[in-house]
């Protein structure tokens, strides 16, 4: 009986691990663009220079010449693709900022989302 006790623990055991490390992975996968994950990137990363809803300022306020989240996804025309090839190939003075397809992605949404919320 006790050995029979032991065997389902492990089983058991095995089984949660394996839960959790499925689960794990299911969230690496890439989904949807993220608007949420795309405003905490921005707030990260861009907001030395942009600012935005939902985006404290962390420089000492709006840079001259540099448009805000808001003002940029009213731009006329403005979509996913034009942003991203912003991100890929961004023009002087924005730096250049490693990111992933699925960041990119996340960005965009959340700058284009603005025009929903404003």
């Amino acid at each position: 009986m006790m050995r029979y006790v032991s065997s389902m623990v492990v089983v058991t055991l095995v089984i949660l691990v394996g839960l959790q490390h499925s689960r794990a992975c299911a969230q690496a996968v890439p989904g949807e663009p993220d608007p949420d994950r795309g405003m905490e990137l921005a707030a990260k990363l861009c907001s030395n220079c942009h600012t935005g809803k939902g985006i404290p300022v962390q420089s000492s306020g709006q840079l001259a010449d540099v448009p805000t989240f808001l003002e940029i996804a009213k731009r006329p025309g403005q979509t996913a693709e034009r942003i991203h090839g912003i991100l890929v190939m961004p023009r002087h003075p924005m730096p250049t900022i490693p990111l992933t397809q699925n960041e990119m992605a996340d960005l965009a949404a959340y700058i284009l989302n603005l025009k929903t919320v404003d």
